[in-house]
């Protein structure tokens, strides 16, 4: 799209072909313009002058705009839907509103998916829903009956399918209304067995969407872009760079039945951001011929989780030259660029911005960012204090933020006082229980670790274990700590056993203060000996050439033990090892780590 017109309203769009309509003169307006509620203009969208008449709706439009009201996600929406009525034929006018939303939300996504169903447009509804995906709006039950209805309209079988396998993954499976329209789908496809696996709740994932996508190949079915971003988003997911490189040679190979758009080509740099190939996601991104809002996100984002934030930041304001107005989760980029780098200045100077500057007001990720900032360069009291003081009602990522920031520098006072209010927040959030758990095992508090572990018993709370994954030759190998089902683990252990000796030469001592049981000394260094990023690492080592970078990804945040053990790995066997785990990534090379051990 062209940036230079992407924010104004529809009827200023000169190159728009259909349903051409100006606005009359402001005096000449009638009355509508002396009411100036957000209820007054949707009871004027909801009046039969605005389902009945381009003209007046494009009055209630200007009043709207007029009064800020057209800012206010459920004014913007109604209007969307009123364009979008059949009766009018206008869809592409309501297309072109949809672009002028600040930060549409996922209430202004379903009412356009909506009307595209409404206006015979099934596979433009499917490809606004990825939109919506790249947003970072997140889906909700509403979305999923009318996106499975555009599939069974569109006989777009394998689109069907991804969107079950999203379903199942967000958890709107067990929805009655969900359930109902994907199997009134399947059954429009003739696929009784895949209605009856809906009826019965059967779990997919992204390996089983990987799973979808090869079976298709082998069957010479050609996939479309729908499913290719799909492909790419579990690529990125389970740091698949194998798989999602070779969807990136198919689309070159296709380029002239496969446009690269704005969804596909950051679907693309976004799988490379998170597969740890940050040079191709610039690649990528500095090709793209069509842009979008979600692509400067997507990859300040990037930058974001790479450690670098002086260019994620360069990227915030060049994306502004180019005449993209940031939104509210290009702050959040921006944001969590400065908290992983310790740059708490530059991040109040942009969240003070917010409102000053660009007139977005601060939503509590914004908040939890700040305090995340705060919190992990150790002002710990400012970060308290902003969560005291924040006009809105602080959330559990917050008080989460808080919590980890508490672990990072040991404040076992604090950090008590907030985790036993967040198990009463998330009662079944194991997480919190382990993070409580970590900060008194770091404060020799044993008799309360084994009070947590109680409550958790107590609850029914199973703990989330760490695993951590790696691609070798086409395929995704997982590792979990005590489980020894691969086929190769007799050798992976002894290979660990004499990297860790080597390790050991080189002066490294095991972090025992990361073991959460009050145990023997040498019992705690067998423990951190087998956790699953070494393991992954391990398995690296004997299926690759000297000298190949290693990428691994894990579900947890690495622990410090294993931080410092990659680092001293990465100089002893000159490896370059590249580790995503839940909170960024890690390029460890010649012994130090891009995080700067700020992480």
């Amino acid at each position: 799209m062209n940036a230079a017109t992407t924010y104004s309203p529809p009827y200023h769009r000169r190159h728009h072909q259909h349903h051409h309509f100006q606005l009359p003169p402001p005096q000449s307006q009638p009355s509508i313009v002396s009411i100036p509620t957000q209820k007054s203009i949707l009871d004027l969208l909801n009046s039969k002058p605005a389902t009945s008449s381009l003209q007046s709706l494009a009055q209630i439009h200007a009043l709207a705009l007029k009064t800020g009201h057209f800012h206010d996600h459920f004014v913007s929406g109604t209007l969307l839907k009123c364009y979008a009525n059949p009766r009018f034929h206008n869809l592409d006018s309501a297309i072109q509103l949809f672009r002028n939303v600040p930060s549409p939300n996922v209430f202004v996504h379903n009412v356009l998916i909506k009307a595209c169903l409404d206006n015979g447009e099934p596979l433009q509804a499917v490809w606004l829903y990825y939109e919506l995906m790249m947003n970072d709006a997140k889906p909700n039950k509403f979305t999923y009956p009318t996106l499975l209805k555009a599939c069974g309209d569109g006989g777009i079988v394998a689109e069907g399918k991804q969107v079950h396998c999203h379903v199942v993954k967000l958890g709107f499976a067990g929805d009655g209304h969900v359930k109902s329209a994907g199997i009134r789908m399947y059954g429009y496809f003739g696929m009784a067995a895949d209605a009856r696996k809906m009826l019965d709740d059967e779990d997919d994932d992204d390996a089983e969407a990987l799973e979808v996508f090869n079976t298709m190949q082998s069957e010479r079915i050609r996939p479309g872009k729908f499913v290719l971003t799909s492909v790419l988003a579990a690529c990125a997911h389970l740091g698949a760079l194998d798989h999602g490189r070779w969807v990136h040679a198919y689309v070159r190979r296709k380029k002239k039945s496969i446009v690269m758009d704005a969804v596909l080509g950051t679907a693309l740099l976004d799988m490379y951001a998170k597969c740890g190939r940050l040079d191709m996601a610039w690649e990528v991104f500095e090709s793209m011929k069509e842009k979008e809002v979600f692509s400067w996100n997507a990859m300040i984002k990037g930058l974001a989780m790479h450690g670098r934030a002086d260019d994620a930041v360069e990227l915030f304001f060049e994306m502004q030259r180019r005449k993209f107005r940031p939104n509210g989760i290009t702050f959040i980029g921006v944001l969590n660029a400065c908290a992983h780098s310790g740059a708490v200045e530059q991040a109040l100077k942009l969240f003070d911005s917010m409102e000053n500057v660009y007139n977005i007001e601060p939503e509590v990720e914004h908040y939890g960012c700040l305090v995340d900032c705060l919190g992990r360069s150790g002002r710990l009291e400012e970060a308290e204090e902003l969560v005291n003081s924040m006009p809105i009602e602080p959330n559990p990522a917050v008080y989460g933020s808080l919590l980890g920031a508490c672990r990072i520098h040991g404040n076992a006072e604090l950090g008590e006082r907030i985790g036993r209010l967040l198990l009463e927040l998330e009662p079944n959030n194991s997480g919190r229980y382990a993070l409580l758990s970590n900060i008194y095992a770091k404060a020799e508090r044993w008799d309360d670790v084994a009070e947590v572990r109680k409550l958790m018993k107590e609850r029914g709370v199973k703990t989330n274990p760490g695993s951590s994954m790696i691609e070798l030759g086409g395929c995704v190998h997982e590792f979990k700590m005590g489980e020894g089902c691969h086929p190769k683990m007799k050798e992976i252990y002894s290979t660990l056993k004499v990297m860790i000796e080597r390790l050991e030469m080189e002066g490294y001592v095991p972090n025992t203060s990361q073991v959460l049981f009050n145990i023997e000394e040498e019992e705690k260094e067998t423990a951190l000996q087998y956790h699953s990023e070494k393991l992954a690492i391990a398995f690296g080592f004997i299926s690759t050439k000297p000298g190949e970078t290693i990428r691994v990804v894990k579900n947890l945040r690495v622990c410090d033990d294993c931080h410092s053990a990659i680092k001293l790995i990465s100089r002893v066997y000159g490896r370059e090892i590249v580790l995503r785990d839940r909170v960024r990534y890690h390029h460890f090379r010649d012994g130090t780590c891009s995080c700067k051990d700020f992480w």
